[in-house]
């Protein structure tokens, strides 16, 4: 008798904690998602639902995707008109990333030696954006730069741009849109 009742409760426990793994995995099934990768890496979509196996095409930041289904794991088949695969579910997100809320790859800059002043954010007023850490919108800002601040650009990205603030010497990054050539 105690021995049925052990491996009742043994049962039981593995049916528990099966359940979340379960749950989790019909989370992204049949939905749209977008790729997401941190420092704007691109995402592998592989041949198989594992990291060893054959890398297919890597999937930039932004990419929409259709789940297929879950592959338990933490990995999930993928799709769309040009491709199938499978991908690491971590790096989907349910909305479209905003343009600067992707980090610029190392490899997208461009030695440059100019030199431009911050933008306002709006007419409203002379604040103007964050000198970042990173290249992304979500990064630490070093610095919030205000209208006309003088900053040399050493580098030029196709959002980003590196620039050491005149002001301080510190160097980070500000989005392109927010920069004025003098």
């Amino acid at each position: 008798m105690k021995k049925l009742i052990s491996v009742t409760m043994i049962l039981v426990t593995v049916f528990a904690l099966m359940i979340p793994a379960f749950a989790s995995a019909d989370k992204y099934e049949g939905k749209d998602m977008w790729v997401n990768c941190a420092d704007g890496k691109t995402l592998n979509l592989r041949e198989e639902p594992r990291a060893g196996s054959r890398i297919i095409l890597r999937l930039e930041c932004g990419t929409k995707v259709h789940v297929d289904y879950s592959c338990g794991n933490g990995w999930v088949a993928v799709s769309d008109y040009r491709f199938s695969g499978y991908v690491q579910a971590k790096f989907l997100v349910a909305n479209k990333p905003g343009r600067f809320e992707i980090t610029e790859r190392d490899d997208n800059f461009v030695s440059a030696d100019y030199y431009v002043s911050a933008k306002a954010l709006n007419k409203k007023s002379d604040r103007s954006v964050g000198l970042r850490v990173k290249p992304n919108k979500t990064s630490k800002a070093v610095r919030i730069l205000v209208a006309g601040d003088l900053l040399h650009v050493t580098a030029k990205g196709k959002v980003w741009s590196k620039v050491v603030d005149l002001q301080t010497g510190l160097t980070g990054y500000v989005a392109n849109e927010y920069l004025q050539k003098i």
